[in-house]
């Protein structure tokens, strides 16, 4: 009964609708739709709305829809005041009877990843492509074809927006970095129909750019988004335009669909890709594009087609390899010219503009990828540092700076502290103690980079200590090649004096920040090592006693184990001279003495003066080191000046006897006040180890130690009943303990210079080969074996005595 009251109703319905005139209907569309305006989004209008739309369905499908009328049901929808579902049904009602504004179209996209669900977005965008052909202009949309693609990544918009985009598409719009962006998104989703189409579609441009196959699994990739729609649009525009039946537009399917042969039709927006394509010059060239794997690059290295835009290496993997495999200077020129023209302009000329300083860290953030990743510097970025560090303040692209710093070629030392560390000296007096720190590990970074050349094998040793002809042409990096007229050993251990000097500035004036601090022992931690490294006659450069003494003398155990460590690989390195290199030590002073005479000089000092670290007097500083921590730390003897090497610090008198006066007043032993068991670093340690020893025993309470461990007070522990050990046995137990702690530079140090406890490493190290020996035995009657091999005994220095 109800289906035959609505049937004459809606019968009634139409006849009124025809009765009407065009200005009639477009009158009741205008006021019904404000009628939805006044009520959307307000409490309780929404069956209001509704049943406007329900009104307005049949007037708009005979009618249609005035651009007028579209643009302010558009404007209802993308007011976000309607439900989903309400805003479906208005989106069903955008049937246009004339050319459609292109301001439709764009408002559509500007709204993209707004308030409006995606569901919703993804159906506006469905209504753009079944009224694309009958927009009145497309010059707008067309601009905003990186907006679209931008939004590819939303898996809700992306079937439409391929399609969309499979319209828009031109040649200039076939850029690298989307079709990159295209394929790593079919990597991520899989080979969905719509993405292989516009892959299609950019293939069909540039087809050495996509090398991939790209199968399409239907005839037609993109299918009409809604077929009733479309036909209902296209009914009005043949009625209201006076279209011919056969004057189609293209919404019954995909616009020139594109079939599995892979051909595309002709458009007259989009030109004929293989008209437009032409290969090199050299026929037999193979376009960069088609190399798929690093094999490929190889085998092809000397046919590559490179591309015109050699800028691309800032960004291009692919071709930063072949930048490595194939560093000609045309190359490297191209590049240069490009990067410092850019760089100039950016910095120099436009360096208040704040889009110009953006860009300028993005390229030197892509410069720092491309460095590191080929281990070289661009010439021409070392000749923009030269002109903008002598300006830096410091502060601006720091970290990128910084990196770009510890890539520089070694040069003559003159050079370097000219043009680099003299203006980075200027700062480091000026920053706070971070940036001091990070200026020192860039150093520490610099110097590593230089020990990565092999210099040994291009020293002529004997005849000159600087480069030989064919060791300068081995030493040739990917871009530039160091001089021969340059003294390398000198000017790295210049280069070690130099951060040595600064260092000893840089933790007085910070009061041994922890930055710093760290940054110091770190370059001396390399640096102790280096004659190991490199294998090269760089001379032992130990560091000055301001750097030392005030590590040593810090509250941080940290620093003292560290300093303890570097002072022990520095022994190590002059023992390892003393033993291993005799041979090279003896060629590289006849090396300075020939020298000297080529240049008319006359020697009247020995020959081992001539050789910096290794004279008598610079071996008795670092023996004073080493007494001096042995004395603070060990033997209780802090401030002692008597013993051989004992410099107490290099400590007046006067502040010595001030230092013991505070002592007594304080009830304070001044010998052992700096010593591993009672110094404010190592104190806590000493009373936590105590205690954890006397829980393992279960002492009681009542009879544990409260006092520092010295002598006197374990002596008075064990006659009360407490722990049972001496002091040199606690102090040997709790040496181990801070081993296992991570204060191995202090243990290796003690270890090495204090006579019993080298006693005691001897015993253990012969411990080891005796089980190794009985290991080996078990062993021999299955392989072959020459025997165990033993560490050589130490021994002490020629020049010096340095065991205590």
């Amino acid at each position: 009964m109800a289906g035959d009251r609505a049937s004459p109703d809606s019968a009634d319905m139409q006849t009124l609708i025809r009765d009407m005139s065009i200005e009639e209907a477009d009158e009741s569309i205008t006021n019904t739709l404000e009628r939805i305006e006044r009520n959307a989004g307000v409490k309780g209008g929404k069956p209001v709305v509704l049943r406007s739309i329900t009104s307005l369905d049949p007037v708009i499908r005979h009618f249609g829809l005035a651009p007028k009328q579209l643009t302010q049901i558009l404007g209802i929808v993308l007011s976000s005041k309607l439900d989903d579902t309400t805003s479906r049904k208005m989106v069903k009602l955008l049937l246009p009877r004339q050319l459609v504004p292109e301001m439709c179209a764009v408002n559509i996209l500007g709204a993209l990843g707004k308030n409006l669900s995606f569901a919703i977005q993804a159906t506006l965008l469905k209504w753009i492509i079944l009224i694309y052909d009958i927009l009145d202009s497309r010059t707008k949309l067309q601009q905003l074809y990186g907006v679209a693609f931008h939004y590819l990544p939303y898996e809700t918009l992306r079937p439409s927006l391929c399609h969309l985009l499979y319209y828009l598409t031109r040649r200039e719009d076939v850029r690298p970095f989307r079709i990159r962006k295209l394929l790593d998104l079919q990597i991520t989703v899989g080979k969905e129909p719509a993405l292989a189409g516009l892959l299609h579609v950019y293939k069909s441009y540039f087809p050495d750019l996509i090398l991939a196959p790209l199968s399409l699994t239907t005839q037609i990739i993109f299918k009409c988004p809604d077929q009733t729609t479309a036909e209902a649009i296209e009914t009005l525009q043949t009625k209201w335009n006076r279209r011919s039946a056969d004057q189609s537009f293209g919404l019954s399917g995909s616009k020139d669909p594109i079939s599995r042969s892979g051909k595309r039709q002709k458009l007259s927006h989009v030109p004929d890709a293989f008209s437009i394509y032409r290969k090199g010059a050299d026929d037999k060239a193979l376009p960069l594009s088609q190399i798929t794997s690093l094999d490929s690059l190889v085998s092809h290295i000397d046919t590559l087609a490179l591309p015109d835009q050699l800028s691309s290496v800032l960004t291009n993997r692919l071709l930063q390899h072949v930048l490595c495999l194939q560093p000609s200077h045309s190359i490297v020129d191209r590049i240069s010219y490009w990067l410092g023209q850019e760089l100039m302009d950016l910095w120099f000329w436009s360096a208040t503009s704040d889009v110009s300083r953006a860009r300028l860290a993005n390229i030197l953030s892509k410069v720092v990828q491309v460095t590191k990743m080929i281990k070289d510097l661009l010439p021409v970025i070392e000749n923009f540092l030269i002109p903008f560090i002598r300006v830096w303040n410091g502060i601006d692209y720091q970290k990128e700076v910084f990196v770009l710093l510890t890539f520089i070629r070694p040069r003559s030392f003159e050079d370097l502290f000219t043009h680099f560390l003299k203006p980075l000296q200027r700062l480091f007096y000026l920053m706070g103690p971070v940036w001091k720190g990070q200026l020192i590990l860039c150093y520490t970074r610099l110097i590593q980079n230089w020990t990565q050349f092999k210099w040994k094998d291009y020293l002529e040793l004997g005849k000159d200590p600087r480069l030989s002809k064919q060791g300068s042409e081995e030493l040739r990096r990917l871009f530039s090649e160091l001089s021969p007229n340059v003294d390398y050993m000198l000017s790295i251990r210049s280069f070690i004096k130099h951060v040595d000097s600064i260092s000893g500035v840089a933790l007085e004036v910070e009061s041994d920040h922890i930055a710093v601090q760290h940054a110091v022992l770190s370059f001396f931690d390399f640096t102790s090592n280096l004659t190991k490294k490199t294998s090269a006659p760089i001379a032992i450069i130990i560091p000055g006693a301001a750097c030392v003494y005030r590590c040593f003398l810090s509250d941080s155990a940290m620093a003292i184990s560290r300093i303890c460590g570097i002072v022990y690989q520095f022994k190590q390195a002059y023992e390892a001279f003393e033993e291993e290199q005799q041979l090279q030590y003896e060629l590289l002073v006849q090396s300075q003495i020939a020298a000297s005479q080529d240049n008319g000089e006359t020697s009247t000092t020995s020959s081992a003066a001539l050789v910096p670290g290794y004279t008598r007097e610079y071996v008795m500083q670092f023996n004073s080191y080493v007494m001096d921590i042995c004395n603070f730390l060990y033997r209780n003897r802090a401030f002692n000046k008597v013993d051989k090497n004992a410099k107490g610090f290099q400590l007046d008198q006067e502040t010595i006897a001030h230092t013991k006066q505070l002592c007594v007043d304080s009830g304070l032993n001044a010998n052992n006040m700096l010593s591993f068991t009672h110094s404010s670093a190592f104190s806590g340690f000493s009373a936590r180890f105590v205690k954890s020893l006397e829980e393992q025993q279960s002492i009681p309470v009542e009879k544990r130690l409260n006092a520092p461990a010295s002598v006197k007070a374990l002596k008075q522990m064990t006659a009360n009943g407490g722990l049972n050990m001496t002091f040199d046995e606690y102090r040997i137990q709790f040496l181990d303990h801070l081993e296992e702690k991570g204060f191995d530079g202090m243990s290796d140090f003690l270890n090495d210079t204090i006579n019993h406890l080298l006693q005691r490493k001897h015993q253990r190290q012969e411990r080891l080969r005796e089980l190794k020996e009985r290991q080996q035995q078990e062993k021999r009657q299955e392989q072959e074996s020459e025997g165990s091999d033993s560490d050589p005994p130490l021994q002490n220095l020629s020049l010096g005595q340095s065991h205590v």
